[in-house]
């Protein structure tokens, strides 16, 4: 399966084999390892971290703000399965934890380790954002927790349009141009924990130049739908409320990422009235807005 513009290849588990899709693209795979030497290898680890339901706890050899290119590391989520990045074979190692299982392996790999494994290669850079394309072009939608992205994403989606994300976004600068690139061909329009949601037909292969970004804008219910374009300080706020990753040594340099690419992209405020009943207005309107 075409992951972030990677092959990922599952070695192990039945249910979850699939085949190389793109010889061009790089293949990862991903490989039990029952007997992987953790403490031995990492033995420098973060304290326990809250995430998508579960606990989570970094592990290396050197600490995460001396990472260059050739950096291993893992991740314990605890119980379920302990993930390790080896850069020197590029391959992913797992070891199954008590409440393992081959979903939730798929899970944690495409919707968490993988997309941080990429930033801290800067690779990519990565968004917590929805992503669809309007008329063959990638539009992103920003929001602040529970601000709508995910509802709006799935409307989107349900008019036919390509999905790119529904969680996360890669971004990869090639010269003065953003690219997007699409993550994972599944959709959870409800955030249920530990779950990629249903598979999705419509799924964009291709990277293409990214067209704008939506920052939405909880309203109330009797609000009217407006887009306004952003500009100067304001723009970079559709950045900040999407930070996939926080890791504080990647502050600056992501803070500089996103300045420079807000100079090149435009970002447009949405008014989004908290009325379910007036979602297709948000549509339209966004949709006829880039059709201007």
């Amino acid at each position: 399966m075409i992951i972030f513009n990677h092959n990922l290849i599952f070695r192990n588990e039945p249910e979850l084999r699939d085949e190389i899709q793109n010889d061009a693209l790089e293949t990862i795979f991903i490989i039990e390892e029952a007997g992987y030497p953790l403490f031995k290898t990492f033995p420098l680890k973060s304290a326990w971290l809250p995430t998508s339901g579960q606990e989570v706890q970094y592990r290396s050899s050197i600490p995460f703000e001396e990472a260059d290119e050739k950096f291993s590391w893992a991740l314990e989520i605890k119980g379920v399965v302990t993930l390790v990045w080896d850069a020197k074979e590029r391959k992913i190692f797992y070891r199954k934890g008590d409440d393992f299982t081959a979903q939730r392996l798929r899970f944690w790999v495409f919707h968490t380790f993988f997309p941080i494994v990429l930033e801290l290669e800067r690779t990519y850079r990565i968004l917590h954002v929805g992503s669809v394309e309007i008329g063959g072009k990638p539009v992103l939608f920003s929001a602040s927790s529970f601000g709508g992205k995910s509802t709006l994403t799935d409307y989107f989606i349900r008019q036919g349009h390509t999905m790119l994300c529904d969680d996360s976004m890669a971004i990869e600068k090639r010269g003065n141009i953003y690219y997007a690139i699409s993550s994972y061909p599944f959709h959870r329009p409800y955030r249920e924990l530990e779950t990629l949601g249903y598979p999705v037909e419509n799924f964009a292969t291709k990277s293409k130049p990214l067209h704008a970004v939506y920052l939405l804008e909880k309203s109330d219910p009797d609000a009217a739908v407006e887009i306004t374009e952003l500009k100067g300080i304001e723009k970079f706020k559709a950045f900040h409320y999407s930070s996939f990753i926080n890791f504080n040594f990647m502050k600056q340099e992501r803070f500089e990422f996103f300045t420079e690419m807000a100079k090149q992209i435009p970002v447009y405020r949405v008014t989004v009235p908290w009325d379910m009943e007036r979602l297709e207005e948000v549509y339209d309107t966004i949709k006829t807005h880039n059709k201007t």
